[in-house]
Protein backbone atom coordinates (compact mmCIF):
# COMPACT_ATOMS: atom_id res chain seq x y z
CA UNK A 1 0.00 0.00 0.00
CA UNK A 2 2.61 2.43 0.69
CA UNK A 3 4.80 1.27 -2.10
CA UNK A 4 2.09 2.00 -4.21
CA UNK A 5 1.11 5.98 -2.50
CA UNK A 6 4.71 6.37 -3.82
CA UNK A 7 4.52 5.41 -7.36
CA UNK A 8 1.04 7.49 -7.77
CA UNK A 9 2.97 10.42 -6.31
CA UNK A 10 5.86 10.21 -8.23
CA UNK A 11 3.58 9.71 -11.18
CA UNK A 12 1.74 12.79 -10.54
CA UNK A 13 4.77 15.04 -9.70
CA UNK A 14 6.39 13.62 -12.78
CA UNK A 15 3.29 14.74 -14.62
CA UNK A 16 2.26 17.85 -13.00
CA UNK A 17 6.64 19.08 -13.68
CA UNK A 18 6.10 18.27 -17.18
CA UNK A 19 3.21 20.35 -17.76
CA UNK A 20 4.76 23.05 -15.91
CA UNK A 21 7.97 22.83 -17.81
CA UNK A 22 5.69 23.12 -21.25
CA UNK A 23 3.98 25.83 -20.30
CA UNK A 24 6.78 27.80 -19.33
CA UNK A 25 8.12 26.89 -23.27
CA UNK A 26 5.43 27.71 -24.89
CA UNK A 27 5.45 31.35 -23.03
CA UNK A 28 9.17 32.09 -24.26
CA UNK A 29 8.27 30.40 -27.34
CA UNK A 30 5.13 33.31 -27.47
CA UNK A 31 7.40 36.15 -26.54
CA UNK A 32 9.32 37.45 -29.71
CA UNK A 33 10.92 40.36 -27.72
CA UNK A 34 12.97 38.15 -25.27
CA UNK A 35 13.68 35.32 -27.26
CA UNK A 36 16.94 34.07 -26.09
CA UNK A 37 17.59 31.24 -28.80
CA UNK A 38 20.56 31.44 -30.48
CA UNK A 39 19.06 29.41 -33.65
CA UNK A 40 17.48 32.20 -34.89
CA UNK A 41 20.44 34.12 -35.85
CA UNK A 42 21.35 33.87 -40.03
CA UNK A 43 24.62 32.77 -40.70
CA UNK A 44 25.83 32.19 -44.80
CA UNK A 45 25.72 28.76 -46.12
CA UNK A 46 28.17 26.16 -45.00
CA UNK A 47 29.66 28.30 -42.80
CA UNK A 48 31.32 27.37 -38.98
CA UNK A 49 30.39 29.70 -36.36
CA UNK A 50 32.22 28.53 -32.96
CA UNK A 51 30.09 29.77 -30.10
CA UNK A 52 30.73 30.05 -26.15
CA UNK A 53 28.14 29.52 -23.48
CA UNK A 54 25.72 31.35 -22.27
CA UNK A 55 26.03 33.26 -25.51
CA UNK A 56 22.18 35.16 -25.63
CA UNK A 57 20.32 37.30 -28.01
CA UNK A 58 17.41 39.54 -27.17
CA UNK A 59 14.72 40.87 -29.63
CA UNK A 60 14.27 40.67 -32.82
CA UNK A 61 17.46 38.03 -33.84
CA UNK A 62 16.16 37.41 -37.21
CA UNK A 63 17.97 41.12 -38.03
CA UNK A 64 21.50 39.01 -36.78
CA UNK A 65 24.00 37.76 -39.87
CA UNK A 66 27.20 36.21 -38.63
CA UNK A 67 30.06 34.65 -41.06
CA UNK A 68 31.75 32.02 -41.58
CA UNK A 69 34.65 31.22 -39.09
CA UNK A 70 33.46 34.06 -36.94
CA UNK A 71 34.56 32.80 -32.72
CA UNK A 72 31.88 34.21 -30.21
CA UNK A 73 32.80 33.91 -26.79
CA UNK A 74 30.69 32.81 -23.29
CA UNK A 75 28.53 35.56 -22.03
CA UNK A 76 28.47 37.61 -24.76
CA UNK A 77 24.93 39.22 -25.68
CA UNK A 78 23.26 40.59 -29.25
CA UNK A 79 20.16 43.17 -28.31
CA UNK A 80 18.41 43.87 -31.57
CA UNK A 81 15.33 46.17 -30.26
CA UNK A 82 13.88 47.40 -33.43
CA UNK A 83 11.76 45.79 -36.44
CA UNK A 84 14.16 47.21 -39.28
CA UNK A 85 17.45 46.99 -37.00
CA UNK A 86 20.22 45.45 -39.16
CA UNK A 87 23.41 43.62 -37.22
CA UNK A 88 25.89 41.99 -39.83
CA UNK A 89 29.48 40.63 -38.43
CA UNK A 90 32.26 39.63 -40.99
CA UNK A 91 33.81 36.74 -41.24
CA UNK A 92 36.78 35.29 -39.26
CA UNK A 93 35.95 37.59 -36.34
CA UNK A 94 36.24 37.33 -32.37
CA UNK A 95 34.00 38.39 -30.11
CA UNK A 96 35.47 37.99 -26.71
CA UNK A 97 34.26 36.98 -23.53
CA UNK A 98 30.96 39.25 -22.48
CA UNK A 99 30.49 41.59 -25.24
CA UNK A 100 27.58 43.47 -25.55
CA UNK A 101 26.06 44.59 -28.90
CA UNK A 102 23.16 46.04 -28.45
CA UNK A 103 21.42 47.30 -32.20
CA UNK A 104 18.33 49.67 -32.83
CA UNK A 105 19.11 51.05 -36.13
CA UNK A 106 22.41 49.50 -37.96
CA UNK A 107 25.75 47.73 -36.75
CA UNK A 108 28.12 46.24 -39.41
CA UNK A 109 31.15 44.85 -38.41
CA UNK A 110 33.76 43.41 -41.23
CA UNK A 111 35.72 40.88 -41.41
CA UNK A 112 39.31 39.60 -39.55
CA UNK A 113 37.68 41.89 -36.62
CA UNK A 114 39.05 41.47 -32.97
CA UNK A 115 36.90 42.95 -30.31
CA UNK A 116 38.03 42.34 -26.55
CA UNK A 117 36.40 41.16 -23.18
CA UNK A 118 33.55 43.45 -22.05
CA UNK A 119 33.67 45.68 -24.69
CA UNK A 120 30.18 47.27 -25.48
CA UNK A 121 28.91 48.01 -28.95
CA UNK A 122 25.92 50.47 -29.03
CA UNK A 123 23.94 52.55 -31.55
CA UNK A 124 21.57 54.01 -29.06
CA UNK A 125 21.35 56.93 -26.89
CA UNK A 126 19.16 58.34 -24.37
CA UNK A 127 17.98 61.91 -25.16
CA UNK A 128 18.82 64.55 -22.29
CA UNK A 129 18.82 68.24 -24.20
CA UNK A 130 15.45 69.09 -23.70
CA UNK A 131 15.02 70.23 -20.45
CA UNK A 132 11.32 70.36 -19.74
CA UNK A 133 10.52 66.81 -20.44
CA UNK A 134 11.73 64.62 -17.22
CA UNK A 135 14.19 62.46 -18.34
CA UNK A 136 12.48 58.89 -18.12
CA UNK A 137 10.48 60.43 -20.95
CA UNK A 138 13.13 61.80 -23.33
CA UNK A 139 13.17 59.08 -25.37
CA UNK A 140 16.56 57.40 -27.54
CA UNK A 141 18.22 58.52 -30.95
CA UNK A 142 19.92 56.30 -32.82
CA UNK A 143 23.15 56.72 -35.09
CA UNK A 144 24.63 53.80 -37.46
CA UNK A 145 27.77 51.91 -36.56
CA UNK A 146 30.68 50.69 -38.96
CA UNK A 147 33.25 48.80 -38.47
CA UNK A 148 35.25 48.29 -41.11
CA UNK A 149 37.39 45.27 -41.54
CA UNK A 150 41.18 44.56 -39.89
CA UNK A 151 40.11 46.35 -36.64
CA UNK A 152 41.19 45.42 -33.13
CA UNK A 153 39.53 46.82 -30.16
CA UNK A 154 40.87 46.14 -27.01
CA UNK A 155 38.72 45.21 -23.76
CA UNK A 156 36.66 47.09 -22.18
CA UNK A 157 36.14 49.47 -24.92
CA UNK A 158 32.88 52.00 -25.47
CA UNK A 159 31.28 52.36 -29.24
CA UNK A 160 28.86 55.13 -28.85
CA UNK A 161 26.55 55.52 -31.18
CA UNK A 162 27.55 57.44 -35.02
CA UNK A 163 31.14 56.01 -34.82
CA UNK A 164 33.24 54.88 -37.86
CA UNK A 165 36.18 52.87 -37.52
CA UNK A 166 38.02 53.09 -40.44
CA UNK A 167 40.05 49.42 -41.87
CA UNK A 168 43.25 48.56 -39.43
CA UNK A 169 43.14 50.89 -36.47
CA UNK A 170 43.74 49.82 -33.67
CA UNK A 171 41.30 51.13 -30.33
CA UNK A 172 43.69 50.95 -26.57
CA UNK A 173 41.45 48.99 -23.93
CA UNK A 174 39.11 51.09 -21.74
CA UNK A 175 38.63 53.50 -23.91
CA UNK A 176 35.63 55.86 -25.31
CA UNK A 177 35.06 55.73 -28.93
CA UNK A 178 33.18 58.44 -31.21
CA UNK A 179 33.18 59.71 -34.19
CA UNK A 180 35.30 58.95 -37.51
CA UNK A 181 38.30 56.56 -36.72
CA UNK A 182 40.99 57.04 -39.15
CA UNK A 183 42.44 54.01 -40.95
CA UNK A 184 45.49 52.70 -39.42
CA UNK A 185 45.46 54.77 -36.30
CA UNK A 186 46.05 53.56 -33.04
CA UNK A 187 43.62 55.14 -30.59
CA UNK A 188 43.24 55.35 -26.70
CA UNK A 189 41.53 57.09 -23.73
CA UNK A 190 37.87 58.77 -22.87
CA UNK A 191 37.40 60.34 -25.52
CA UNK A 192 39.39 58.54 -27.56
CA UNK A 193 42.17 60.26 -29.23
CA UNK A 194 44.65 59.27 -32.08
CA UNK A 195 48.27 58.41 -30.47
CA UNK A 196 49.89 57.81 -33.92
CA UNK A 197 50.01 55.51 -36.80
CA UNK A 198 50.86 51.63 -36.92
CA UNK A 199 53.18 52.26 -40.20
CA UNK A 200 55.27 54.97 -37.14
CA UNK A 201 55.54 51.81 -34.87
CA UNK A 202 59.29 50.97 -35.15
Amino acid sequence: MIINKAIHYYSSYNINDFIRKCIFKLLQLKSTYTTRFFKKIYYFKNSHIILGRNVRTEGFTPHIQVGNKTNIYDNCIFVISSHNAKLSIGVHCVLSYGVLVACHEEISIGDNVLIGEYSSIRDTTHNYSDLSVPMMFSGDSSKKISIHSDVWIGRGCIILPGTTIQKGAVIGANSVVSGNIESYGIYAGSPARLIKKRSEQK
